[in-house]
């Protein structure tokens, strides 16, 4: 079985290095390549074509959101998950907006991060339970007023 090759972009090596960690102990990962910028990541997803791309949105220069935008308007067939301390639905709105197939919260756990792969993967879109479940009680509290 071919393994889905993985780009990690975030601005914090140890982030890089723990998620690296993390994805290349299960036998259907490799990280091929750690991207420490927006900027570095128009340049590099393009060229490399990993499978998936885990995108923190809150990067210096270049926003996450923005480098997404750029990625899927060079061509690049990756498909990109995006990864936010953020749980507001606004944040995962606006990187569907600009291509991203998911959105994942850094409170996410290994296992929901290794289902939106994988779903990702397969072409459908992954919102994690943290951000439903925001919508759902934005939901709950308009239904109340």
């Amino acid at each position: 079985m071919k393994k889905i090759a993985i780009t990690i972009v975030d601005d914090h090596r140890l982030v890089r290095e723990t998620w690296s960690f993390i994805l290349n102990s299960d036998p259907r990962f490799q990280v091929i390549n750690e991207c420490e910028s927006g900027e570095e990541a128009v340049v590099r997803v393009p060229a490399m074509q990993p499978d998936i791309v885990i995108m923190d949105i809150n990067l210096p220069g270049i926003s996450g959101i923005e480098a997404t935008g750029q990625i899927v308007q060079s061509g690049c067939p990756s498909k990109i998950l995006g990864v936010s301390l953020h749980s507001e639905p606004n944040y995962a709105y606006k990187m569907i907006q600009k291509g991203a197939m998911g959105y994942l919260t850094k409170n996410s756990s290994k296992e929901e991060m290794f289902e939106a792969i994988m779903e990702v993967q397969k072409g459908n879109q992954y919102i994690c339970r943290e951000v439903k479940a925001s919508v759902s009680r934005s939901i709950s509290h308009a239904e109340m007023l």
